[in-house]
């Protein structure tokens, strides 16, 4: 991705005297950092949040202001945060020493296997043929393949972490047997409803937030431009504008996003 002509481009739909940051996410809690929220529309609209869980950082070497790349210090970020003129896009650029990939991110229920709501265990998994083909295409086609997932069960206490990763074990060995191979899982056991105080916390690993993204594009060396995240609801349309989305409409959910539907079938045209 050109990361100029792509800031350049979005920042010159913002309004005048705007300040447009890229923004990480890491787990490492320094006292030392802010850490900032954004909204759907990529303004940014907290910048107080002390866990390093629940925000992203600002990457100051990437900085733009009415079309012009910028030096950016606390002054000018407090100060456009001040007019709710900062904006900030979840962003990994790869490092050009090492191996680039791009990646299919797939959702977990409803896509990998059926979505029964809230499954902790491994006889409640049915898993869907059909994505068994689309993973074992996605890796003849270079892509690696890395599961991306809400678990709000771990947080309501219908079951836990290890219980997820029971299921995900399960899932990759089901796959595997079908000579489909998914490189990594991620899930994300926060919401903000749990009564259990170490879950009960707004997250930016949660999605549509960018955060599960983020720590597998630093992980595999993903160029985010080149890949694609595969859901089948509103929620898997990550916040990150240049990640292409493809949503698989199921019985469970009834998609908004109606432009973003795609068949199964037809997915197998845009791995290329």
């Amino acid at each position: 991705m050109n990361i100029d002509k792509f800031f350049l481009d979005f920042g010159g739909k913002l309004e005048k005297d705007s300040v447009l940051v890229g923004l990480d996410f890491n787990l490492e809690n320094n006292d030392n950092d802010k850490f900032y929220s954004i909204d759907s529309d990529y303004r940014i609209v907290k910048n107080d949040i002390k866990n390093s869980l629940s925000g992203y950082s600002i990457l100051k070497e990437i900085a733009y202001k009415n079309n012009n790349k910028i030096n950016i210090d606390e002054e000018i970020i407090n100060k456009a945060f001040e007019k709710n003129l900062l904006f900030g896009i979840p962003l990994y650029i790869p490092n050009q020493n090492k191996k680039i990939n791009k990646a299919l991110f797939l959702d977990r229920d409803g896509i990998l296997m059926e979505d029964l709501g809230y499954v902790g265990s491994v006889d409640r998994v049915k898993i869907k043929k059909e994505f068994v083909d689309i993973v074992k295409y996605a890796k003849e086609k270079g892509f690696i393949t890395i599961v991306a997932t809400n678990q709000a069960g771990v947080s309501y206490g219908y079951y836990g972490e290890e219980e997820v990763q029971k299921v995900h074990k399960y899932i990759y060995e089901e796959y595997k047997k079908y000579g489909a191979s998914i490189d990594d899982f991620y899930y994300c056991p926060y919401h903000i409803k749990s009564e259990n105080k170490k879950y009960n916390i707004i997250s930016a690993m949660r999605k549509p937030e960018a955060g599960m993204h983020l720590l597998a594009a630093k992980k595999y060396n993903i160029d985010l431009s080149e890949s694609f995240m595969i859901g089948d609801r509103d929620t898997d349309i990550i916040k990150i504008p240049y990640l292409k989305t493809l949503l698989i409409e199921t019985p469970a959910y009834k998609i908004i996003n109606r432009e973003k539907i795609v068949e199964t079938k037809d997915i197998y045209s845009y791995l290329k």
